[in-house]
């Protein structure tokens, strides 16, 4: 069980180039480092749940949003982002909070991102867990993979991203406005574990935050989200160097365990931990589980 005493409310830092990023703190202030990536559509709030274990294991649980979501400036890029693209923004914001090492966690569409970090900054990632990570689209993952809502977004986002943000931000108005009806909307798709685990937050706002807060600004930094997740990464996991941790749940409805499987048969070392009969939203229970992993790794 957990608690939420609060919805969050992120932060913002600037980075030397003059990006704005929002981010949540949670934890220990005074703790090791680890650098939450969000899924999607969702941020950095989405990782409230895991104060109250982050603290007691002396972490500091550091969320950022990623460009163009919640209160993070978007992209400056001038063409199609991918997630090889995030490896400069996460130093950015590592820099930024002087943070010298780190490691990470990257759950459901962060997954992609936490990979790229620990390819790209070697020098400073100690390790990175990748719990209920999306696959590689294109590699060893296809979009059909994918739930039905997910499968749509990812689709509308590259070929009518117009229409993709209209959905979105009207999603996001509805959870604002009727958490509650909201929440039975999503419980549709949802296996009956991942139900259980939504029934464990005090309130259907504070269970919907993750999305309705990643929306603030308007929904194109989630569109844009969903496209990256649907096109070429950008660099090869087979050159990761440094310890990976994944973890996924045998009843997982959104992102199919053999999406874990096979990113962990092409990493040298990486470790698989399988969740027998879980949905997508285990680690709200099994945090604690991929803090001590990743504890293990990181002097402190």
């Amino acid at each position: 069980m957990f608690e939420i005493v609060e919805i969050p409310e992120p932060t913002t830092v600037r980075t030397a180039d003059g990006r704005i990023v929002g981010y949540y703190a949670f934890g220990d202030p005074q703790g090791t480092p680890v650098v939450a990536l969000h899924g999607t559509p969702a941020c950095g709030a989405g990782y409230a749940w895991a104060d109250e274990r982050a603290r007691a294991r002396g972490i500091r649980l550091l969320a950022p949003n990623r460009p163009g979501v919640g209160a993070s400036e978007p992209w400056r890029l001038g063409r199609a982002p991918t997630v090889a693209d995030y490896a400069p923004e996460l130093a950015a914001f590592a820099d930024a909070l002087d943070l010298e090492t780190f490691s990470l966690v990257g759950y459901s569409g962060g997954g992609p991102y936490a990979l790229r970090g620990a390819h790209a900054l070697a020098d400073r990632v100690t390790a990175a867990a990748i719990v209920s990570g999306s696959g590689h689209v294109g590699a060893w993952a296809s979009i059909d993979d994918f739930e039905t809502s997910d499968r749509v977004l990812t689709r509308l986002a590259a070929r009518t991203p117009i229409l993709a943000r209209a959905s979105v931000a009207l999603s996001a108005y509805a959870a604002r406005l009727a958490p509650k009806s909201s929440i039975r909307v999503a419980q549709v798709e949802m296996s009956a574990a991942d139900r259980a685990v939504m029934a464990k937050f005090p309130s259907a706002r504070a269970a919907l935050a993750v999305f309705s807060q990643s929306c603030r600004p308007g929904a194109r930094g989630v569109v844009d989200d969903y496209a990256i997740l649907g096109r070429p990464w950008g660099f090869s996991v087979e050159d990761i160097a440094v310890p990976i941790h994944c973890w996924h749940a045998t009843a997982d409805k959104v992102v199919p365990i053999r999406h874990t499987e096979e990113l962990g048969s092409r990493i040298p070392g990486a470790r698989l931990t399988s969740w027998a009969d879980e949905g997508h939203l285990a680690i709200v229970d099994r945090v604690g589980e991929v803090f001590d992993a990743l504890l293990q790794h990181t002097p402190r």
